[in-house]
């Protein structure tokens, strides 16, 4: 079964025709899983900033939610991550199909290994065949993807200086967002297959004269959501 991983802007998706809510024990802690069917198919949610989108990035127990939605039944995963555009070519809504990550987060719990030697593989750190689903997905309903981009993870919750996303850019990125790590390992440790999809909600620190704007970042997000929508039921519909 599907699991989705939602965050800023996709509340929404948690809304799914005869819903089930549960409450998943992890060694972790407890955390909440609802089951129900989006668009008519099977799949699990869970809300990776906790119920009122309560939690910020840095305080996310990302063990306790990739481990509670796998334990929950969930045999892959797609993600959302809201993301600012540090590539000046992604307009605002773009809707890019992540596939490397650059780490720069701090003092995040980021491994199940602590008590033994353990290296995980991130050559291809967002599953390839998820991703060729997720295309798939795409074109059978039209919603337009970017195929590939890499996602610099901060550790938030400020956002980010023009020197930072300058250095940043420097390094190969083309997305920046706050949430998307350690989630992408631990799935990779669990050998859960994950996918991301960047939501481009706003222009990376030094694109505009303008500060950031949270009102009109969830502007971009409201027109965004039905696309992505669309494109995770697909992939779930696909998938069943």
């Amino acid at each position: 079964m599907l699991g989705l991983i939602t965050g800023s802007g996709f509340d929404d998706l948690s809304d799914l025709d005869e819903v089930s809510d549960d409450v998943i024990a992890t060694p972790f802690g407890d955390v909440p899983v609802a089951s129900g069917l989006l668009d008519g198919t099977p799949v699990l949610i869970l809300r990776r900033h906790g119920a009122g989108h309560a939690v910020p990035p840095h305080r996310i127990d990302y063990r306790a939610n990739v481990q509670a939605i796998r334990d929950a039944g969930a045999t892959m995963v797609v993600a959302t991550a809201v993301s600012g555009a540090i590539d000046p070519a992604l307009p605002l809504g773009s809707l890019v199909l992540i596939d490397q990550f650059i780490d720069a987060t701090r003092g995040r719990s980021d491994t199940y290994f602590n008590d033994e030697v353990h290296h995980t593989d991130m050559t291809d750190p967002y599953d390839p065949g998820l991703r060729q689903v997720l295309r798939e997905a795409a074109v059978q309903t039209g919603v337009t993807v970017i195929d590939g981009g890499t996602y610099v993870c901060t550790n938030g919750p400020r956002f980010e200086t023009p020197a930072e996303i300058a250095m940043y850019r420097n390094a190969g990125a083309t997305l920046v967002g706050m949430t998307g790590y350690p989630e992408v390992a631990l799935a990779r440790e669990l050998d859960l297959p994950y996918a991301s999809v960047g939501v481009v909600s706003n222009a990376a620190a030094g694109a505009n004269k303008e500060p950031l704007g949270l009102d009109d970042i969830r502007t971009v997000m409201a027109s965004a959501g039905p696309q992505v929508r669309l494109l995770l039921a697909a992939t779930a519909a696909r998938l069943a």
